[in-house]
C-alpha cells in the first residue's frame, strides 16, 4: 500500500504530527550545519600556533640546514687563517733566497778596488 507524503503530515494525532516535524527539522538543521561547515573557509591564524606537528619538525630542519649552509659558504670566503699554508712558507723561503743573491751580487758590482798604481 502506497501512502503519500501529505498523508504522513496529516496525522489525526497532533503529538505524532508535532514529533516527526520536529525530527525533520532537527534533520534539515544537522544538514545545513554539516554542509556550511564543509565549505567555510579556514581562519585565519593571528600569530604563531604552538603546535608540534611536521611542520614544525620540518622548519627545524630547514633552520638546521640554513645554519650549516652559512658555516660552508662562511668557510669558503674566509681571509685571516691562524696558520700560514706550507705553499706560502715555500714561496717565502724562495724570495729570502733570491733576495741574498740578489744583495750579494749588488754589493759586487760597487766593491771598490784600489786603482791600479802607476809606473811610470
Amino acid at each position: 500500500q502506497f501512502v503519500a507524503f501529505d498523508d504522513i503530515c496529516t496525522f489525526s494525532s497532533s503529538n505524532e504530527s508535532m514529533s516527526i516535524r520536529s525530527l525533520l527539522l532537527v534533520a534539515v538543521l544537522a544538514l545545513v550545519a554539516l554542509s556550511t561547515q564543509a565549505f567555510s573557509t579556514a581562519p585565519a591564524f593571528s600569530g604563531r600556533v604552538a603546535s608540534t606537528t611536521s611542520l614544525d619538525a620540518c622548519r627545524a630542519n630547514a633552520k638546521k640546514d640554513k645554519i650549516k649552509r652559512n658555516r660552508d659558504n662562511m668557510r669558503k670566503f674566509a681571509t685571516g687563517k691562524r696558520g700560514t699554508s706550507r705553499r706560502k712558507t715555500m714561496k717565502k723561503a724562495a724570495s729570502n733566497a733570491a733576495r741574498a743573491e740578489e744583495a750579494e751580487f749588488i754589493t759586487k758590482c760597487f766593491m771598490t778596488i784600489p786603482p791600479p798604481e802607476a809606473s811610470s
